[in-house]
């Protein structure tokens, strides 16, 4: 072989790519001999071996027969030795390795494989480095000397450590809730899935930034204190609510667990932090504290006024004049009836909401539950001086539907229709169908809603004016509950853009297969 210049055949053994012939059958010392040196490549535990290419010849050490677990008293060729016991997928990693020594693409030859155990029961781990020495005038190697070296017990524990990593990572990756790596200073290191659909952004994009840039402002400061406590030993872990800010600048609510990974001597390495998303249970929270407020006034105030006022009718019906009885009892039942309406609603919102009412989809004249549930609507819309009407196509149309949900949902919308129209105005109730869905429109004429505001008049207990004093009483239910009710059955209930004054919601009902 000459100097870097030939290309080693992946048939061929190491020696074989150096030099056109048979590796060498038996050793002979002549190159170590120096008894010191002996015992110095014994306590490292380095086996030192030449092959001379020319005479056909090896030497070994003393480590090498140790390491191989051979004595010159077996008479077995050396190299033939090494040969069989390789790992057969290990091969063509030394013929890699010296193919890139021979064409110059490497300084040395430098190789980790694998070698069975003399027993046949075991495969260590060997580290061969090696170079030729000596090359003749046309550039063909001499020689090969070079090292062995036992590293079975290194590459075990690199082996088990990626193994843990992996299945590391593979937690990290699979786990349902947003995990992380974080930086001491801050960045984001690595990501789950979780996490980047919480948080909103991209891997690539967290790697570009830190946990203090998407902060709320407002809850900066108490995380930045807990991570000063962890940094210095005070505590070993935290947890805390905090808020963070999606890139579209939504506000989203996570439960942060923090721990601090330190190295073998104590020092701060990075953080491991777990955000699970609490944002529905705030929203949760918010709702209840609404709720309660709404229900504080909408049931306080009324039964204040029944109970009053039949206190007053105690005190006069005796001696007073009818019209402040009749007067009083007027002021009773309006207060009695904002009370039966504000129950009724928190009943219906836990039927539908919660699942307590089977759907029961059945085949049913649509007419005759609008005409039930215009009739149930009646004293709302004399209350608000008022009317509806029926605009049909055809005097009876029978589709599928669960008639209860049916009916909350028209009475409902119904009523709040009723409530937002100026006195002596028409609520209109529209019919149609084609083929593949039915449709009902309900259109006041009141004020209408903001286009800002359509999708939040469908949140409980929501209320565009939140006053004591407001026009319109309600606990701020009926819309929910009857979108609700709509899509159990399949169908969607939306506001409709109209023009001029007034609102519009459609209920659409698919068709059944059947129909």
């Amino acid at each position: 072989m000459k100097k870097h210049t030939h290309s080693a055949s992946p048939a061929s053994c190491p020696t074989d790519q150096l030099k056109g012939r048979d590796a060498p059958v038996n050793s002979v010392p002549h190159a170590i001999a120096i008894e010191t040196m002996e015992t110095a490549l014994a306590a490292a535990r380095i086996a030192v071996f030449e092959l001379d290419l020319v005479a056909d010849t090896s030497n070994v050490s003393a480590t090498w027969r140790d390491l191989m677990d051979v004595d010159l008293s077996d008479g077995v060729d050396f190299q033939t030795e090494w040969r069989k016991r390789i790992h057969p997928d290990d091969e063509v990693l030394i013929e890699r390795a010296l193919a890139d020594y021979v064409n110059g693409q490497a300084p040395r030859v430098a190789v980790e494989y694998r070698l069975r155990s003399r027993d046949g029961l075991d495969w260590l781990w060997m580290r061969t480095d090696a170079e030729a020495t000596e090359w003749d005038a046309q550039g063909n190697a001499l020689n090969l000397v070079g090292t062995q070296r036992d590293i079975t017990d290194r590459k075990r524990a690199e082996i088990a450590l990626q193994g843990s990593e992996e299945q590391f990572r593979s937690l990290m990756n699979n786990a349902p809730i947003g995990t992380a790596l974080v930086s001491l200073e801050g960045q984001w290191l690595a990501t789950n899935a979780a996490m980047t659909a919480f948080l909103g952004y991209s891997e690539e994009e967290l790697r570009s930034t830190d946990f203090q840039s998407i902060t709320h402002e407002d809850d900066l400061d108490s995380c930045l204190l807990k991570v000063q406590k962890l940094l210095s030993g005070e505590i070993d872990a935290f947890e805390l609510d905090k808020r963070y800010v999606r890139p579209d600048g939504e506000i989203v609510w996570g439960h942060l667990c923090v721990v601090l990974v330190r190295s073998d001597y104590g020092q701060p390495l990075h953080y491991i932090t777990q955000v699970l998303d609490i944002t529905e249970a705030r929203k949760l929270d918010f709702l209840r504290n609404e709720f309660m407020s709404i229900i504080a006034h909408e049931l306080r105030t009324p039964v204040t006024a029944v109970v009053g006022a039949l206190d007053m009718l105690d005190v006069v019906c005796p001696n007073g004049p009818i019209e402040k009885v009749q007067q009083l009892v007027k002021i009773a039942k309006r207060g009695g009836d904002r009370l039966r309406t504000a129950l009724e609603d928190l009943l219906d919102f836990e039927q539908v909401s919660g699942g307590a009412l089977s759907l029961n989809l059945t085949e049913t004249n649509i007419i005759e539950i609008l005409g039930e549930a215009l009739l149930k609507s009646q004293p709302v819309m004399d209350q608000h001086k008022s009317s509806a009407r029926m605009i049909l196509q055809e005097s009876e149309i029978s589709w599928k539907c669960d008639p209860v949900l049916l009916d909350k949902a028209l009475r409902h919308l119904l009523s709040n229709a009723a409530k937002f129209s100026p006195e002596d105005t028409e609520v209109r109730v529209i019919i149609a169908r084609d083929t593949s869905q039915l449709s009902i429109r309900v259109k006041d004429s009141g004020p209408g809603i903001p286009g800002n505001l359509q999708e939040k008049i469908f949140q409980p207990f929501w209320q565009q004016d939140t006053s004591d004093t407001r026009a319109q009483q309600g606990i701020g239910l009926g819309l929910t509950i009857s979108r609700q009710a709509i899509r159990r059955m399949g169908g969607e209930l939306s506001i409709e853009a109209c023009g001029g004054p007034g609102a519009e919601f459609l209920i659409t009902l698919p068709a059944c297969p059947s129909q």
